[in-house]
Protein backbone atom coordinates (compact mmCIF):
# COMPACT_ATOMS: atom_id res chain seq x y z
CA UNK A 1 0.00 0.00 0.00
CA UNK A 2 1.67 3.23 -0.90
CA UNK A 3 0.39 7.20 -0.19
CA UNK A 4 1.71 9.29 -3.06
CA UNK A 5 2.80 12.24 -1.09
CA UNK A 6 5.40 12.94 1.69
CA UNK A 7 8.31 13.61 1.81
CA UNK A 8 10.84 11.14 2.16
CA UNK A 9 13.75 12.98 4.78
CA UNK A 10 11.25 15.37 7.31
CA UNK A 11 7.91 12.89 6.38
CA UNK A 12 5.70 16.28 6.23
CA UNK A 13 2.75 15.46 4.00
CA UNK A 14 3.38 17.87 1.06
CA UNK A 15 1.81 17.53 -2.42
CA UNK A 16 5.00 19.45 -4.06
CA UNK A 17 7.55 17.99 -5.83
CA UNK A 18 10.14 19.92 -3.91
CA UNK A 19 9.10 19.71 0.56
CA UNK A 20 8.38 23.69 1.68
CA UNK A 21 10.07 22.77 5.04
CA UNK A 22 13.26 20.81 4.33
CA UNK A 23 13.46 21.50 0.67
CA UNK A 24 14.15 17.64 -0.18
CA UNK A 25 13.29 16.08 -3.05
CA UNK A 26 11.57 12.76 -2.82
CA UNK A 27 13.37 11.13 -6.20
CA UNK A 28 17.13 12.06 -4.58
CA UNK A 29 16.35 9.85 -1.22
CA UNK A 30 19.06 7.52 -0.54
CA UNK A 31 19.52 4.50 -2.18
CA UNK A 32 19.51 1.29 -0.41
CA UNK A 33 19.90 -2.24 -1.68
CA UNK A 34 16.21 -3.79 -2.32
CA UNK A 35 14.86 -1.18 -0.11
CA UNK A 36 11.33 -0.70 0.42
CA UNK A 37 10.56 2.33 -1.90
CA UNK A 38 9.26 5.78 0.07
CA UNK A 39 5.65 6.09 0.67
CA UNK A 40 5.28 2.28 1.32
CA UNK A 41 3.05 1.52 4.23
CA UNK A 42 3.80 -1.21 6.60
CA UNK A 43 0.87 -2.67 9.08
CA UNK A 44 -0.80 -0.27 8.01
CA UNK A 45 0.40 2.44 10.43
CA UNK A 46 3.71 2.71 9.67
CA UNK A 47 4.93 5.43 6.07
CA UNK A 48 7.93 4.69 5.00
CA UNK A 49 10.34 7.34 4.23
CA UNK A 50 14.20 7.43 2.78
CA UNK A 51 15.74 4.50 3.78
CA UNK A 52 18.55 5.13 6.86
CA UNK A 53 21.08 2.83 6.05
CA UNK A 54 21.64 -1.12 5.37
CA UNK A 55 23.68 -3.74 6.90
CA UNK A 56 24.17 -7.59 6.07
CA UNK A 57 21.25 -8.32 8.59
CA UNK A 58 18.59 -5.65 8.22
CA UNK A 59 17.64 -2.03 6.62
CA UNK A 60 16.56 0.88 8.59
CA UNK A 61 14.18 3.22 7.47
CA UNK A 62 12.71 6.47 9.04
CA UNK A 63 9.03 6.21 9.11
CA UNK A 64 5.81 7.96 10.19
CA UNK A 65 3.37 6.48 12.51
CA UNK A 66 -0.15 7.61 11.28
CA UNK A 67 -1.66 7.05 14.10
CA UNK A 68 -0.06 9.41 16.64
CA UNK A 69 -1.53 11.98 18.79
CA UNK A 70 -0.14 14.15 15.88
CA UNK A 71 -3.20 13.65 13.11
CA UNK A 72 -1.47 15.66 10.92
CA UNK A 73 2.61 15.55 11.31
CA UNK A 74 2.63 12.11 12.99
CA UNK A 75 4.66 10.45 15.18
CA UNK A 76 8.43 9.85 13.78
CA UNK A 77 9.88 6.59 14.28
CA UNK A 78 12.54 4.34 12.40
CA UNK A 79 11.44 1.04 11.44
CA UNK A 80 14.69 -1.96 10.80
CA UNK A 81 13.57 -4.45 8.42
CA UNK A 82 15.41 -8.21 8.70
CA UNK A 83 16.79 -8.78 5.38
CA UNK A 84 19.62 -10.77 5.32
CA UNK A 85 21.12 -10.06 2.07
CA UNK A 86 23.46 -12.75 2.19
CA UNK A 87 20.55 -15.28 1.79
CA UNK A 88 17.93 -13.43 0.49
CA UNK A 89 16.39 -11.14 -2.10
CA UNK A 90 13.34 -9.18 -2.39
CA UNK A 91 10.60 -9.85 -4.77
CA UNK A 92 8.22 -7.95 -6.78
CA UNK A 93 5.22 -7.98 -4.60
CA UNK A 94 7.55 -6.55 -1.51
CA UNK A 95 8.18 -10.06 0.31
CA UNK A 96 11.52 -11.37 0.91
CA UNK A 97 12.17 -14.35 -0.25
CA UNK A 98 15.33 -16.76 0.63
CA UNK A 99 17.49 -18.33 -1.89
CA UNK A 100 16.27 -22.12 -2.14
CA UNK A 101 18.97 -24.00 -0.47
CA UNK A 102 18.37 -21.24 2.72
CA UNK A 103 15.17 -21.61 3.03
CA UNK A 104 15.61 -22.86 6.83
CA UNK A 105 18.55 -20.80 8.12
CA UNK A 106 16.55 -17.63 6.72
CA UNK A 107 13.74 -18.61 9.15
CA UNK A 108 15.48 -19.86 11.96
CA UNK A 109 16.92 -16.19 11.76
CA UNK A 110 14.09 -14.72 11.17
CA UNK A 111 12.44 -16.51 14.50
CA UNK A 112 15.76 -15.51 16.29
CA UNK A 113 15.22 -11.68 15.71
CA UNK A 114 11.27 -11.58 16.57
CA UNK A 115 12.23 -13.38 20.22
CA UNK A 116 15.43 -10.99 20.97
CA UNK A 117 13.56 -8.02 20.24
CA UNK A 118 10.51 -9.25 21.54
CA UNK A 119 12.86 -9.57 24.83
CA UNK A 120 13.95 -6.22 24.32
CA UNK A 121 10.58 -4.70 24.10
CA UNK A 122 9.31 -6.28 27.69
CA UNK A 123 12.66 -5.50 29.22
CA UNK A 124 14.87 -2.91 27.85
CA UNK A 125 13.10 0.08 29.84
CA UNK A 126 16.41 2.06 30.37
CA UNK A 127 16.94 5.91 29.27
CA UNK A 128 20.58 4.86 27.40
CA UNK A 129 18.61 2.30 25.00
CA UNK A 130 16.89 3.40 21.80
CA UNK A 131 13.24 2.46 23.08
CA UNK A 132 11.39 -0.10 21.04
CA UNK A 133 8.26 0.56 19.84
CA UNK A 134 6.18 -2.27 18.26
CA UNK A 135 7.34 -5.53 16.43
CA UNK A 136 4.98 -7.37 13.66
CA UNK A 137 5.50 -9.63 10.72
CA UNK A 138 4.56 -8.63 7.44
CA UNK A 139 6.27 -9.16 3.35
CA UNK A 140 7.31 -12.78 4.63
CA UNK A 141 9.62 -11.07 7.39
CA UNK A 142 9.94 -8.87 10.38
CA UNK A 143 9.79 -5.10 11.61
CA UNK A 144 11.07 -3.53 14.53
CA UNK A 145 9.85 0.26 15.27
CA UNK A 146 11.96 2.12 17.11
CA UNK A 147 12.46 5.43 18.31
CA UNK A 148 13.72 8.00 15.96
CA UNK A 149 16.44 9.67 17.75
CA UNK A 150 18.00 13.03 16.20
CA UNK A 151 21.98 13.66 17.04
CA UNK A 152 25.30 13.36 15.43
CA UNK A 153 27.07 9.45 16.42
CA UNK A 154 30.15 9.29 18.58
CA UNK A 155 31.89 8.49 15.53
CA UNK A 156 31.25 11.46 13.65
CA UNK A 157 31.65 13.79 16.37
CA UNK A 158 34.91 12.66 16.68
CA UNK A 159 36.06 12.00 13.30
CA UNK A 160 34.78 15.92 12.57
CA UNK A 161 36.05 17.27 15.60
CA UNK A 162 38.89 15.14 16.91
CA UNK A 163 39.51 13.31 20.06
CA UNK A 164 37.06 14.41 23.11
CA UNK A 165 38.91 15.68 26.13
CA UNK A 166 38.89 13.38 29.31
CA UNK A 167 37.23 15.18 31.40
CA UNK A 168 34.42 15.41 29.43
CA UNK A 169 34.01 12.02 28.12
CA UNK A 170 34.25 10.82 31.85
CA UNK A 171 31.07 13.09 32.36
CA UNK A 172 29.30 12.00 29.50
CA UNK A 173 30.03 8.29 29.94
CA UNK A 174 29.34 7.81 33.88
CA UNK A 175 25.56 8.25 33.77
CA UNK A 176 25.22 6.07 30.11
CA UNK A 177 27.46 3.39 31.94
CA UNK A 178 25.19 3.44 35.19
CA UNK A 179 21.96 3.15 32.38
CA UNK A 180 23.69 0.00 30.52
CA UNK A 181 24.09 -1.86 33.68
CA UNK A 182 20.51 -1.70 33.76
CA UNK A 183 20.30 -3.52 30.62
CA UNK A 184 23.31 -6.09 32.27
CA UNK A 185 20.55 -6.73 35.14
CA UNK A 186 17.70 -7.89 32.38
CA UNK A 187 20.40 -10.42 31.47
CA UNK A 188 20.46 -8.32 27.41
CA UNK A 189 24.11 -8.25 26.25
CA UNK A 190 24.32 -5.92 23.47
CA UNK A 191 27.13 -7.57 21.51
CA UNK A 192 28.42 -4.29 19.11
CA UNK A 193 29.24 -1.10 21.31
CA UNK A 194 31.07 1.02 19.13
CA UNK A 195 31.33 4.80 18.09
CA UNK A 196 28.72 4.49 15.43
CA UNK A 197 26.29 3.04 17.49
CA UNK A 198 25.91 5.60 19.92
CA UNK A 199 24.26 9.01 19.74
CA UNK A 200 25.38 12.00 21.01
CA UNK A 201 21.81 14.58 22.16
CA UNK A 202 23.72 17.63 23.05
CA UNK A 203 24.03 17.79 27.14
CA UNK A 204 21.82 14.48 27.43
CA UNK A 205 23.02 10.97 28.07
CA UNK A 206 24.29 9.10 24.72
CA UNK A 207 21.63 6.51 23.60
CA UNK A 208 22.76 3.36 21.98
CA UNK A 209 21.55 1.95 19.07
CA UNK A 210 21.81 -1.19 16.43
CA UNK A 211 20.35 -4.23 18.79
CA UNK A 212 20.97 -6.48 15.95
CA UNK A 213 23.80 -8.44 17.85
CA UNK A 214 22.08 -8.54 21.05
CA UNK A 215 20.94 -11.66 22.59
CA UNK A 216 20.02 -12.68 26.38
CA UNK A 217 22.33 -14.04 27.77
CA UNK A 218 21.86 -17.95 26.86
CA UNK A 219 24.40 -20.11 26.66
CA UNK A 220 22.71 -21.46 23.75
CA UNK A 221 22.83 -18.21 22.04
CA UNK A 222 26.48 -16.99 22.05
CA UNK A 223 27.50 -17.20 18.69
CA UNK A 224 27.29 -13.67 17.40
CA UNK A 225 27.59 -13.47 13.06
CA UNK A 226 28.23 -9.78 12.97
CA UNK A 227 32.07 -8.73 13.57
CA UNK A 228 32.94 -4.97 13.74
CA UNK A 229 36.57 -4.85 14.19
CA UNK A 230 38.66 -3.43 17.12
CA UNK A 231 35.58 -3.17 19.00
CA UNK A 232 34.28 -7.08 19.13
CA UNK A 233 37.01 -8.80 22.07
CA UNK A 234 38.81 -12.02 21.12
CA UNK A 235 35.79 -14.35 22.20
CA UNK A 236 33.43 -12.77 19.43
CA UNK A 237 35.72 -14.46 16.55
CA UNK A 238 35.90 -17.91 18.51
CA UNK A 239 32.55 -19.85 17.72
CA UNK A 240 32.10 -21.35 21.21
CA UNK A 241 33.58 -18.27 22.87
CA UNK A 242 32.12 -17.74 26.08
CA UNK A 243 29.99 -14.64 26.14
CA UNK A 244 28.60 -12.31 28.49
CA UNK A 245 28.54 -8.74 30.47
CA UNK A 246 32.67 -8.47 30.20
CA UNK A 247 32.20 -8.46 26.12
CA UNK A 248 30.00 -5.52 26.44
CA UNK A 249 32.69 -4.08 28.73
CA UNK A 250 35.37 -4.50 26.26
CA UNK A 251 33.34 -2.83 23.38
CA UNK A 252 33.01 -0.01 25.71
CA UNK A 253 35.92 0.54 26.95
CA UNK A 254 37.71 0.15 22.66
CA UNK A 255 34.76 2.93 22.26
CA UNK A 256 36.48 5.32 25.11
CA UNK A 257 39.78 4.78 23.67
CA UNK A 258 38.77 5.46 20.13
CA UNK A 259 37.04 8.46 21.73
CA UNK A 260 40.05 9.75 23.49
CA UNK A 261 42.72 9.37 21.06
CA UNK A 262 41.09 9.32 17.87
CA UNK A 263 42.52 6.51 16.60
CA UNK A 264 40.54 2.58 16.37
CA UNK A 265 42.06 0.57 18.91
CA UNK A 266 44.24 -2.84 17.51
CA UNK A 267 41.44 -5.62 16.23
CA UNK A 268 41.34 -8.64 18.66
CA UNK A 269 42.45 -11.31 16.18
CA UNK A 270 45.49 -9.39 15.16
CA UNK A 271 46.50 -8.63 18.24
CA UNK A 272 46.02 -12.32 19.56
CA UNK A 273 48.01 -13.65 16.02
CA UNK A 274 50.81 -11.15 17.24
CA UNK A 275 50.90 -11.68 20.67
CA UNK A 276 51.21 -15.71 20.21
CA UNK A 277 53.62 -15.30 16.93
CA UNK A 278 56.34 -12.03 18.15
CA UNK A 279 55.00 -11.98 21.73
CA UNK A 280 53.64 -7.93 21.36
CA UNK A 281 50.57 -6.52 21.66
CA UNK A 282 49.56 -4.40 19.20
CA UNK A 283 47.45 -2.33 21.58
CA UNK A 284 49.30 0.91 21.98
CA UNK A 285 48.75 1.78 25.63
CA UNK A 286 46.26 4.66 25.76
CA UNK A 287 47.78 7.38 28.08
CA UNK A 288 50.60 7.36 25.37
CA UNK A 289 48.21 8.40 23.00
CA UNK A 290 46.62 10.97 25.49
CA UNK A 291 48.76 12.29 27.92
CA UNK A 292 46.56 14.08 29.93
CA UNK A 293 44.27 11.13 30.98
CA UNK A 294 44.28 10.43 34.77
CA UNK A 295 46.02 7.19 35.64
CA UNK A 296 43.07 5.61 37.47
CA UNK A 297 41.07 5.98 34.00
CA UNK A 298 43.90 4.73 31.28
CA UNK A 299 44.00 1.87 34.34
CA UNK A 300 40.39 1.06 33.98
CA UNK A 301 40.00 1.44 30.59
CA UNK A 302 43.21 -0.86 29.70
CA UNK A 303 42.40 -3.34 31.78
CA UNK A 304 38.49 -3.21 30.14
CA UNK A 305 40.76 -4.55 26.70
CA UNK A 306 42.61 -7.26 28.37
CA UNK A 307 42.55 -10.36 25.83
CA UNK A 308 41.58 -12.38 28.63
CA UNK A 309 38.38 -11.80 29.39
CA UNK A 310 38.94 -13.09 33.07
CA UNK A 311 41.66 -9.94 33.39
CA UNK A 312 38.70 -7.72 32.58
CA UNK A 313 36.15 -5.94 35.19
CA UNK A 314 33.45 -8.58 34.46
CA UNK A 315 30.47 -5.99 34.44
CA UNK A 316 29.36 -2.53 34.30
CA UNK A 317 29.42 -2.29 37.90
CA UNK A 318 33.29 -2.94 38.29
CA UNK A 319 33.83 -0.96 35.25
CA UNK A 320 32.46 2.20 37.09
CA UNK A 321 33.88 1.01 39.86
CA UNK A 322 37.39 0.97 38.57
CA UNK A 323 36.79 4.64 36.53
CA UNK A 324 34.86 6.42 39.16
CA UNK A 325 35.73 5.35 42.82
CA UNK A 326 37.89 8.11 44.93
CA UNK A 327 41.27 7.37 44.56
CA UNK A 328 44.54 9.21 45.66
CA UNK A 329 45.15 11.99 42.31
CA UNK A 330 48.34 11.75 40.22
CA UNK A 331 51.51 12.88 41.45
CA UNK A 332 51.71 16.00 39.72
CA UNK A 333 53.60 16.34 36.77
CA UNK A 334 56.20 18.93 36.04
CA UNK A 335 55.08 21.84 34.11
CA UNK A 336 57.26 21.79 30.66
CA UNK A 337 58.78 24.15 29.62
CA UNK A 338 57.59 26.05 26.79
CA UNK A 339 58.91 27.65 23.89
CA UNK A 340 56.63 30.06 22.58
CA UNK A 341 58.37 30.34 18.68
CA UNK A 342 58.31 26.43 18.74
CA UNK A 343 54.15 27.00 19.57
CA UNK A 344 53.69 29.20 16.81
CA UNK A 345 55.60 27.68 14.28
CA UNK A 346 53.87 24.41 14.91
CA UNK A 347 50.25 26.25 14.82
CA UNK A 348 51.61 27.40 11.63
CA UNK A 349 53.03 24.20 10.02
CA UNK A 350 49.42 22.62 11.15
CA UNK A 351 47.91 25.18 9.25
CA UNK A 352 49.47 24.54 6.05
CA UNK A 353 49.00 20.83 6.87
CA UNK A 354 45.02 21.26 7.01
CA UNK A 355 45.03 23.16 4.16
CA UNK A 356 46.78 21.34 1.91
CA UNK A 357 44.78 17.71 3.24
CA UNK A 358 41.54 19.50 3.02
CA UNK A 359 42.05 19.32 -0.72
CA UNK A 360 41.33 15.44 -0.16
CA UNK A 361 39.24 15.61 3.06
CA UNK A 362 37.52 18.60 3.22
CA UNK A 363 34.92 17.89 5.73
CA UNK A 364 37.36 16.34 8.10
CA UNK A 365 39.98 19.20 8.00
CA UNK A 366 37.76 22.16 7.80
CA UNK A 367 37.29 20.82 11.45
CA UNK A 368 40.43 20.28 12.07
CA UNK A 369 41.24 24.34 10.90
CA UNK A 370 38.56 25.47 12.86
CA UNK A 371 40.40 23.91 16.14
CA UNK A 372 43.85 25.20 14.99
CA UNK A 373 42.05 28.85 14.68
CA UNK A 374 40.69 28.59 18.45
CA UNK A 375 43.61 27.34 19.83
CA UNK A 376 45.55 30.28 18.19
CA UNK A 377 43.02 32.73 19.99
CA UNK A 378 44.13 31.08 23.14
CA UNK A 379 45.86 33.94 25.71
CA UNK A 380 48.11 31.54 27.09
CA UNK A 381 50.95 29.72 25.53
CA UNK A 382 50.64 26.94 27.55
CA UNK A 383 46.98 26.38 27.19
CA UNK A 384 47.78 26.74 22.86
CA UNK A 385 50.63 24.30 23.50
CA UNK A 386 48.67 21.61 25.68
CA UNK A 387 45.42 22.05 23.10
CA UNK A 388 47.83 21.46 20.10
CA UNK A 389 49.44 18.62 21.40
CA UNK A 390 46.14 17.10 21.74
CA UNK A 391 44.73 18.16 18.61
CA UNK A 392 47.90 16.28 16.79
CA UNK A 393 47.62 13.33 18.86
CA UNK A 394 44.00 13.04 17.77
CA UNK A 395 43.83 13.74 14.34
CA UNK A 396 45.07 10.76 12.66
CA UNK A 397 49.49 9.37 11.53
CA UNK A 398 49.32 11.64 7.63
CA UNK A 399 47.91 15.22 9.60
CA UNK A 400 50.94 14.74 12.51
CA UNK A 401 53.81 13.43 10.37
CA UNK A 402 52.68 16.50 7.70
CA UNK A 403 52.75 19.64 10.57
CA UNK A 404 55.70 17.84 12.12
CA UNK A 405 57.39 17.82 8.58
CA UNK A 406 55.88 21.12 7.95
CA UNK A 407 57.93 22.49 11.58
CA UNK A 408 60.79 20.70 11.03
CA UNK A 409 62.01 22.24 7.42
CA UNK A 410 61.24 25.88 8.81
CA UNK A 411 58.52 26.70 6.28
CA UNK A 412 56.40 28.54 8.46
Amino acid sequence: MTMPYACTRCMMPTEEAVCPVCGAKTENAQRIRDALPPQTILHGQYLLGAALGGGGFGTTYRALKLESVDPVRGEMVAVKEYFPHSIAARSDDGRVVPQRNDAKLFTNWRDKFVTEYNMLLEASRCPSVVQVLDLFEENNTAYLVMAYVEGETLAHRVREQGAIPPEELMRMMKPFIENLRMLHEKKIIHRDIKPANIILKGGDTPILLDFGSARPNNPELRKTVLISKGYAPPEQYEENGKQGCWTDVYGLCATMYFALTGQDPADAQERKCTIKAKGRDLLVPIQKLCPRLKSQWADALMAGLAMESGERPSSFTKLETALFSESKPDAPKPAPIIDSVQTTRTLLAAKRAGNLLKRFAPQKYEGILREIDRISRLGSIAQQAENLQQLLQGSGVIFRLLTNGFRKARFC
